[in-house]
């Protein structure tokens, strides 16, 4: 009887997720002598510890090398590389599983990946932006509860109803209710991380997605801390023991709202200076903090991810606390330990478990199918009320639908729980992998968000109306950027009869938060902040103009660089834009010169993707003064030259220098460079380009301030000759991009000159210029007309 009882208890430990095992070992098996002093390293667990981590890792990079080139995200990479070293595959060879994952190995490893587990949730809490949750979208709202109700009304009475068919395990526990409601929310955290290596997290659809999920999200952390009471008050032995526990769990919250929100304001807002990160001792303050509250939430009953949680959320995020997380912590501690911790979960995944249960998962999976059908109908079907496409619609329950390290966290603790027996956990890991490794190719394969503007009516300033009011809009990445556009649109002409409307757009780097931002422009309620200082200069700019001439609209954006664009385009579109300015992302002191690649690659995919014509000013000494700053001298830019060589991006630069005169104190000087002996062929460019030279000549023929020059060339190096021999006597010079050679004397002009170029974002001429050896003292300004226009004037300025 007690062999029997002995066989029985170890068939049923098995059949756990985590078998109970005796692991014994020396514990000064800490530092090894060496193999050659006959020591045998992977007997102790430092060289252990190191190896697993290495091995993890060094298979994660390279195994993502080739998945993310299939859309695969780096959740679904970790949990392969933990099923390649697990069980089902190198795990079957038990030497090599006993030498390298051992149970005393496995052991310090877990306990070093939940601590960067803490400090994620931590993290995420601080960078989650509640203001989302202040006025979110109808759509956003609509999502979320139709895509977390819809699977609970379809799962929860499935399960009712088939419940005595059910295997026994499934049948009398939890598990499917608690898997049910997990996979009918979307985790924040998981949605945020997803979204970024998708480049989405400020795509139209990707706004939705995290408001969506962080509606749901905020419900279920509430939900579970009220379950985790309930369970406790349940287990209690006695009145005095369920007023232990809610009291602590309440005086938890108070410490949280009353003493650790405060005391996280002050360092943020008191004891760091502005624009700085947190000093050392700061920073070790919150990391304990976010230890401890770990630490406290498991002591008293509840689980250890609350605590880190309801911290990070009472903290404020951004600067200088989310950002001192993310470049501190984000970037070593939590990248080299979290990967582990999935690897881990994909480590326990066994197939074998699955072999002669079929019963058992194929139930299991049911459920997991029913869960995931209805999130997917419940946001399509909300998507579709709100006049969604059919294919963002189901983008975007797609995107509600990927899962991460959160719901593998949950099925970790049903395993340590014994609410999941190994099969269980099994079909569920590999569920949670199967569901994402579907969605994220799909999100890709459906959701272009640049399609919008590709199939945006293309908005010109040479196909409106003379005296239309001037839609600009402005992007500054930088409060250096401010001076020179000022004073670039303090000699556009900007008076009662020409009047124009200026969108300022502050663009800065997603740092410290989790969600992108694109909203109106607040003044800082605290020290004045780049935002705040960019803008009063625009609102002095808009002062010191004629009445009626100038108005301005500030708003701010925070995204990746690599997704910027889609903010740039998406305000564009909305404002009805009929041209963008970029600054150049190259800079100079005077002294030395610097380049900003990030910023570069963003001008680059607006030009590629914007709605309206973009135009990209390289500044060569127009930042030393302002219109805002220089009361004496109003306009720095009094002498304006633009080169005319044909096409529609040079007909563009045409149509606003044209609005220069107006300004009353600049000077345009028009040369229009032709080749010798040339026989037009009669195009539409061609006919087009001799119109708008006509209009404007008949326009400002008795103006002194507008000269007209034809000059004649034989090739390219003619063109250069041109260019170089007149361009220092200006202060400005305006030239087209030509990004295409789209006529054929245009080319001609041209030939040979792009065979050198450093820039291709500014056009041959454009980078000739700006590379040349006066460049130091002429500023450039390159104009793009969007491909796809119609120039018989624009509707919306009839």
């Amino acid at each position: 009887n007690v062999t029997a009882a002995a066989a029985k208890a170890a068939a049923d430990a098995t059949a756990t997720v985590k078998p109970v095992a005796a692991a014994c070992y020396d514990n000064n098996l800490v530092n090894s002598q060496g193999m050659f002093l006959g020591d045998q390293p992977l007997r102790f667990s430092l060289p252990l510890l190191l190896i697993q981590v290495s091995l993890i890792l060094l298979l994660s990079a390279a195994a993502h090398h080739v998945l993310r080139r299939l859309g695969q995200s780096r959740f679904v990479t970790h949990m392969l590389v933990g099923i390649l070293l697990g069980p089902s595959v190198l795990g079957r060879n038990h030497e090599l599983r006993g030498a390298l994952f051992s149970e005393r190995g496995t052991y310090i490893l877990e306990s070093v990946s939940l601590v960067a587990l803490i400090l994620f949730l931590f993290s995420m809490g601080v960078k989650t932006d509640m203001s989302l949750l202040r006025r979110p979208s109808g759509r956003a709202v609509a999502v979320g509860l139709a895509g977390s109700v819809v699977p609970l009304a379809i799962t929860l009475p499935v399960f009712h109803m088939l419940q005595p068919t059910l295997p026994a395990d499934l049948r009398g526990s939890s598990l499917i209710t608690e898997i049910a409601v997990r996979l009918s929310l979307s985790s924040f955290p998981v949605i945020a991380d997803a979204l970024a290596e998708l480049d989405l997290l400020n795509s139209e659809l990707g706004r939705i997605a995290l408001t969506a999920s962080l509606i749901t999200d905020v419900t279920s952390w509430f939900l579970r801390a009220c379950f985790a009471a309930a369970f406790l008050v349940t287990e209690a032995k006695s009145p005095a023991f369920t007023t232990k526990i809610l009291a602590s769990f309440v005086g938890f919250v108070f410490f949280v709202a009353f003493v650790a929100r405060p005391a996280g304001r002050y360092i943020a807002y008191k004891r760091t200076p502005a624009g700085d990160l947190l000093s050392e001792g700061s920073f070790v303050v919150v990391v304990i903090a976010a230890l401890l509250s770990a630490l406290v939430t498991d002591v008293i009953g509840f689980k250890y991810m609350i605590g880190p949680m309801m911290l990070g959320l009472a903290i404020p995020g951004g600067m200088p606390i989310g950002a001192t997380m993310t470049e501190r912590l984000d970037s070593f501690f939590i990248a080299l330990f979290l990967p582990v911790y999935m690897a881990l979960a994909g480590y326990r995944t066994d197939f074998s478990e699955l072999g002669g249960h079929e019963e058992k998962w194929c139930a299991l999976e049911l459920f997991v199918a029913l869960c995931v059908a209805g999130k997917m109908v419940g946001c399509i079907a909300a998507g579709l009320f709100f006049a969604m496409p059919i294919g963002e619609a189901t983008a975007l329950a797609l995107m509600l639908n990927i899962r991460g390290i959160v719901e593998v966290a949950a099925i970790n603790n049903w395993g340590d729980t014994m609410k999941a027996t190994a099969e269980h956990y099994s079909t569920l890991t590999l569920s949670m992998v199967l569901i994402t490794a579907a969605a994220t190719p799909l999100i890709k394969l459906l959701y272009d968000p640049t399609g919008r503007f590709a199939r945006a009516k293309r908005r010109t300033m040479e196909g409106a109306r003379p005296n239309a009011e001037l839609r600009v809009m402005a992007c500054l990445y930088t409060e250096d950027h401010a001076a020179p556009l000022i004073d670039l649109l303090e000699a556009s002409g900007a008076n009662h009869d020409f009047p124009v409307s200026l969108i300022v757009l502050h663009l800065t780097e997603l740092v410290g938060r989790a969600a992108s931002v694109l909203k109106p422009h607040k003044k800082s309620s605290t020290a004045s902040s780049p935002s705040d200082r960019i803008v009063n200069a625009f609102r002095h700019f808009e002062q010191q103009a004629a009445p009626g001439a100038v108005t301005v609209s500030p708003y701010v954006a925070q995204s990746p660089y690599s997704s910027m664009h889609h903010d740039v385009c998406s305000l564009a579109h909305s404002r009805k834009a009929n041209l963008i300015l970029l600054p150049f992302h190259k800079s100079s002191d005077g002294a030395r010169s610097t380049a900003n690649s990030a910023v570069r690659s963003a001008n680059r995919a607006v030009l590629q993707y914007a709605p309206c014509s973009v135009a990209i000013l390289v500044d060569h000494g127009l930042a030393s003064g302002s219109a805002c700053a220089t009361a004496s001298n109003r306009n720095l830019l009094q002498r304006v030259a633009l080169y005319f060589l044909g096409g529609p991006d040079d007909r563009e630069a045409l149509a606003y220098a044209a609005r220069m005169p107006e300004s009353g104190g600049t000077s345009v000087t028009v040369v229009r460079i032709k080749l010798r002996n040339w026989v037009g062929m009669g195009g539409h460019d061609e006919v087009r380009d001799e119109e708008v030279l006509q209009e404007f000549w008949q326009r400002y023929r008795d103006d002194e301030r507008v000269v007209y020059v034809e000059k004649t060339v034989e090739d390219g190096e003619g063109t250069a000759s041109v260019v170089r021999s007149m361009s220092d006597k200006f202060d400005l010079v305006i030239v087209g991009r030509r990004g295409e050679d789209r006529d054929v004397e245009g080319s001609a002009l041209t030939s040979g000159l792009s065979e050198w170029s450093e820039c291709p974002e500014l056009g041959v001429l454009g980078d000739m210029l700006a590379t040349a050896e006066f460049a130091s003292k002429v500023s450039i300004l390159v104009i793009q007309q969007q491909a796809g226009i119609t120039t018989g004037g624009d509707a919306d300025y009839q």
